[in-house]
Formats: structure tokens, C-alpha cells, sequence
């Protein structure tokens, strides 16, 4: 199995959790709360097990968006830890297996350097945004491939350790870095997944929509985050969130490979 492969299995199985999370709570819904009544006549004889049901009774009235509303955070987190992964999969499947960095093309080089720059730019305060990172082992890396060596690293999270939510301006401009084919174009347009989602045959509105719906969903991730309390999260809504995180990966996935 590829690199490429791992990053979206692992995306997948974590995406399932949350669905799995989902399907939990609307058992409690649809099983615990509706069938109340059955369900204590039935463990009568239990005094326990009715207790226990009771005790979860408590609870029903309690508004579900306090539990839909991290979930999108945490879908998001999800497609910013795939991003990442595709990255470091491309970058070391496809461009570390060249023997010499002054091998690599002269645009892809320039657009490292930059990166790596922009870390280092922090290397003074020994960390990035409060989280430690290895700025020795960058300098040596980089010194190492602009030297001539062999076996020298990309570091490949010099390119995505800075970015922050992957809106589509900057997935735009993270793919055009790593030499991939624009994100959001007519290509991802043509992919089975997202093209369902949107229920929409055609390649160019979908792309348009996909855009459109990345920037929407992240804003909204934003305002939770940030503590607005009028977004209102139903169970559509995250089902949508879902769904359209899943398709998209799925497409990114698609447009990466060909």
C-alpha cells in the first residue's frame, strides 16, 4: 500500500468514527427516549437495568447541537490531518526518490525554499505558534540537498506547518507548491463522489460548488470554534458537513493520482 493509499485510508477510518458517533446518539433518540415505556415494562424485574434507563432519561432534552457542533471541528480535523498526510506522501513518493535536489525542477525548489524560510523565520523563539519543532533538523536538511549531497529530506510539513484552515485559496496555492493539478478545477468536477454530493452531472458547477462550499463549511468551523453561539448545528447539517468532507477527500484523491 502507497503513502498516498494510507493517508486516505486513515482519513476514511476516521470519518467512520464520526459516523459511528452519529448513529450512537441518534440510537439514544430513536431507541432509548422513543421506546421508554416498552423498555421499562420489559426489565420489570431488573430494578438496576430500569434505573440505568431512567437515568439516561435525564438527559433527553438536552439539545444535540452541543454534540454537533464539535463534531464539524473535528471532521475538519480530519481533512486538515488528510491534506497533511497527502502531502508527505507526494512529497516523499515523488520527489525525495530524486538522487539530487538540483535535480528537482527549478520552480518546485524555489517554492521549497520558501517554505522552509518561513519556518525558520521562527527559529529564534525555538518553536511555532508554542509547539516545538526540530529547526536543526530543517538546517541540516536543507544544507544537505543545496549542498550537492545525497539522501538529503524535504521536510515536507515546511509546507503545511504555517498554512491554517485548508481554505481554497490555500489549498489552491499548496497544490500549485508541490507541482499537483489545480484542486478545484474542472478535474474534481469530473469525480463520481463529489459530483453525487452535489447531485449535479456537471463537472465545471460542481468545481465551482465545491469551492464555494469549502470556504462556507470553514467559516462555519471558525464561528464554533470561536465561540459564536448563534450557528445553529442540526443533524442534516453535520450529515451534510460529512458527507461533503468525505467526497472531497475522495476527489483530492482522484485528482492527485492522475
Amino acid at each position: 500500500m502507497s503513502k498516498m493509499d494510507d493517508a486516505k485510508s486513515l482519513a476514511d477510518s476516521y470519518l467512520e468514527e464520526i459516523e459511528a458517533t452519529i448513529e450512537i446518539r441518534q440510537s439514544y433518540t430513536n431507541i432509548v427516549v422513543a421506546m421508554a415505556g416498552p423498555l421499562m415494562g420489559a426489565l420489570k424485574h431488573d430494578k438496576a437495568a430500569q434505573t440505568a434507563v431512567q437515568q439516561a432519561l435525564k438527559y433527553k432534552t438536552v439539545d444535540p447541537s452541543t454534540l454537533y457542533k464539535p463534531m464539524i471541528v473535528q471532521i475538519h480535523g480530519v481533512f486538515e490531518n488528510y491534506i497533511r498526510s497527502l502531502v508527505k506522501a507526494v512529497i516523499e513518493e515523488r520527489f525525495e526518490v530524486v538522487e539530487l535536489y538540483s535535480s528537482l525542477e527549478q520552480g518546485f525548489r524555489n517554492n521549497h525554499v520558501a517554505h522552509a524560510a518561513r519556518v525558520l523565520a521562527h527559529v529564534k523563539s525555538g518553536n511555532i505558534l508554542g509547539v516545538a519543532y526540530n529547526f536543526d533538523n530543517l538546517l541540516t536538511n536543507l544544507g544537505r540537498g543545496l549542498s550537492g549531497q545525497k539522501g538529503y529530506r524535504l521536510n515536507p510539513e515546511v509546507y503545511t506547518k504555517l498554512m491554517g484552515n485548508c481554505t481554497a485559496e490555500r489549498l489552491e496555492k499548496l497544490f500549485e507548491a508541490i507541482s499537483l493539478p489545480e484542486p478545484l478545477s474542472d478535474a474534481l468536477g469530473q469525480n463520481a463522489q463529489i459530483k453525487a454530493h452535489f447531485d449535479d452531472k456537471t463537472k465545471g458547477r460542481v468545481a465551482i460548488r465545491a469551492k464555494e462550499k469549502l470556504d462556507a463549511q470553514i467559516n462555519l468551523r471558525n464561528d464554533i470554534v470561536h465561540g459564536d453561539l448563534t450557528r445553529v448545528v442540526d443533524l442534516t447539517a453535520l450529515r451534510d458537513t460529512l458527507g461533503f468532507i468525505r467526497a472531497l477527500s475522495a476527489g483530492l484523491d482522484q485528482l492527485v493520482r492522475m
